[in-house]
């Protein structure tokens, strides 16, 4: 089959005795010109689609379209490994593999596409195998977690390395690295995986997002990867790893509530393990921040600086320990190009938990 010079994929490590494995596979199910599922997540969507199939064989077009309200400029396909299948050739993108991943990213001349348009690469495949998960993402947009809050509970970032923290059964979390980390595994049955996106090999920025299901403990690791440490020989690159420690329980019952204001500032609390501390402050405060993790879990949060509302949330106390909160009024002069003098005023509690069977820390 004869393929013009600007549709002539560049095929990354396909060398003698060396055609890339993938799970681009599509069953003999899909035979017949039928398409396969596809799935939307990151900006963009992937559907893989059988135009011939023989008994060694077959032809697949790939279709990936931009979903997103903004253009992309890049985009990037992904699967996984499974069976035997190999590339015979392909066109219209760029092929590589590290491990039991395949990525095809786009040519210099189709990674541009508007909200809502389409482009295509092929392949030439051996072997049948089944039908595959295809993961697409471009940077149109950053992907967003998908909880009807409109946004993760908790939002983790390289700089959480090492942290150990406490969620209640219910909350997301989102996790996001630079492109050169793999998409995050987990140990555990406590969080399910609700979106991934990105990470290597795409070259896009890697986002997950999950939800805690369970009661339990897991940690989320994850490490940085290059395409040269699949080479031979493969270079030194050092890999970074990064781990967060999740502990995950259920929401505490018939507990107290107990509500601090700004008459509290200052003031030494003590609260037992499901009860319920209420923050009502004025709404040139800003959310206040909790240190350290582990002891209080923010249920909910509205208002305070800059939403010209009220600041108001619950935090549930669900373990042992001492905590503050801290917060400080904030005004839109003091970010200005020339900051105005208002001063700005403090504010901080501290915060004693303890179970109900113990006595209070004095």
């Amino acid at each position: 089959m004869a393929l013009s010079k600007r549709s002539t994929l560049a095929v990354c490590g396909i060398a003698a005795g060396a055609a890339l494995l993938v799970a681009l596979a599509l069953s003999p199910a899909l035979a017949g010109n039928a398409p396969a599922t596809a799935l939307v997540q990151g900006g963009c969507s992937a559907t893989g689609h059988i135009d011939n199939q023989w008994a060694t064989g077959e032809n697949v077009t790939v279709t990936v379209t931009n979903t997103s309200a903004t253009a992309a400029t890049k985009w990037a396909v992904t699967w996984d490994l499974v069976g035997s299948e190999k590339v015979a050739a392909a066109w219209n993108a760029v092929v590589s593999t590290a491990g039991t991943t395949v990525t095809a990213v786009n040519a210099s001349y189709n990674g541009n596409l508007a909200p809502g348009a389409s482009t295509t690469f092929g392949m030439q495949l051996w072997g049948i195998s089944s039908v595959p998960t295809l993961s697409c993402s471009n940077d149109a947009v950053v992907p967003t977690s998908p909880p009807p809050s409109g946004g993760a509970d908790v939002l983790l970032t390289l700089a959480d390395n090492q942290r150990t923290l406490t969620v209640l059964v219910g909350q997301t979390i989102r996790v996001d690295l630079r492109s050169d980390f793999r998409p995050p595994t987990v140990s555990g049955s406590a969080l399910s995986q609700v979106q991934t996106s990105g990470g290597y090999p795409t070259g896009l920025p890697m986002s997950a997002v999950y939800r805690a299901v369970a009661p339990g403990s897991v940690d989320v690791t994850t490490h940085t990867d290059y395409a040269c440490n699949y080479q031979s020989p493969p270079c030194a690159a050092p890999i970074q790893l990064w781990t967060v420690h999740i502990n995950v329980t259920t929401p505490p019952i018939n507990g107290r509530t107990i509500t601090v204001t700004t008459a509290n500032n200052q003031s030494t609390n003590r609260l037992y393990v499901g009860d319920t501390l209420v923050v009502s402050l004025p709404a040139e405060y800003q959310p206040p921040k909790v240190a350290p993790g582990g002891v209080l879990v923010q249920r909910d949060a509205t208002g305070g600086y800059p939403t010209g509302q009220p600041f108001l949330a619950h935090y549930a106390a669900v373990a042992p320990g001492q905590v503050d909160l801290s917060s400080v009024t904030d005004a839109t002069c003091i970010h200005g190009p020339t900051p105005c003098p208002t001063p700005q005023i403090p504010w901080k509690v501290h915060v004693t938990v303890t179970l109900m069977n113990s006595a209070p820390a004095g």
